[in-house]
């Protein structure tokens, strides 16, 4: 009866999971944002780069109304990018985008799609490239819409599409699809390794505080971390045995690391 139970369960979490959206409002980032105002003088409600994940698919076409996709301005020189910030490190099965619908199709053939394994950087966004970059390939299409399938064990935090000419780039929703029991399951043990890799020995860290308690170790303190999602560095004071929670660092740099003999400071990737 037990068994039963349990094997039940599995199986509707299972279910649960397999068509969470993990992409749906996470942090994004456009490489450049176009404005009507400037380039069209006109003035209406566009381009933002979270309205490629707000859920809404109801209005992907651009009616002299307000466009809610995001759009890229054109930079000379430039490849327009976006990228989305799952927050926590993924296997990656599909990812699913829809371009423009009218007013001229939107080609989705002329894109590089990317699941990226960050490197020990608070920059996150500045240098995705030097993560592990793995490539998700897909089938060049005419449609508004491409539905892709990544490689078995694709894994990490940041989707980024890409052009590969420096046009506009045009997305009006992206979902991202993971293997969501297996990453959570894989996820600590590897978590532990980066955030290790990312350490600094003898360093403070001038971030925003979420919490503080008492912690037994570095190791101990860096898994209180993993379970606080806003959480970016697990901070230990050696001699008090105070672990600090903190943020991501607002700069973009790691400007704000400082010596300090009696802490050390674990980035969570």
């Amino acid at each position: 009866m037990y068994k039963n139970l349990v094997g039940l369960l599995f199986s509707l979490i299972c279910c649960v999971f397999a068509d969470v959206n993990i992409a749906l409002k996470k942090p994004t980032k456009l490489s450049s944002t176009h404005d009507p105002r400037i380039t069209e003088g006109k003035d209406y409600l566009c381009c933002n780069s979270t309205y490629a994940v707000d859920g809404d698919k109801s209005n992907l076409a651009y009616d002299q109304g307000d466009f809610w996709c995001a759009v890229s301005a054109r930079v000379a020189n430039q490849q327009s990018w976006w990228a989305v910030d799952l927050q926590n490190l993924y296997t990656i099965e599909v990812i699913d985008i829809f371009g423009r619908t009218s007013y001229g199709l939107e080609q989705l053939a002329n894109f590089d799609v990317d699941v990226i394994m960050p490197s020990c950087s608070c920059n996150r966004w500045g240098n995705l490239d030097e993560g592990h970059v793995s490539n998700c390939h897909y089938q060049a299409t005419a449609n508004p819409r491409i539905i892709i399938t990544c490689p078995p064990s694709t894994r990490g935090r940041f989707v980024r599409i890409k052009r590969r000419d420096t046009e506009h780039l045009t997305i009006c929703e992206v979902e991202v699809y993971s293997d969501t029991i297996n990453s959570l399951n894989k996820s600590d043990s590897s978590r532990i390794d980066t955030a290790y890799a990312c350490g600094y020995i003898g360093y403070r860290y001038v971030g925003p505080v979420i919490v503080t308690s008492a912690a037994d170790s570095n190791i101990h303190c860096t898994i209180i971390c993993f379970t606080k999602t806003a959480c970016t560095a697990a901070e230990y004071d050696k001699n008090t045995h105070v672990c600090t929670l903190k943020g991501e660092c607002m700069t973009g740099t790691q400007s704000f690391l400082f010596p300090d003999n009696d802490k050390n400071v674990f980035f969570i990737q």
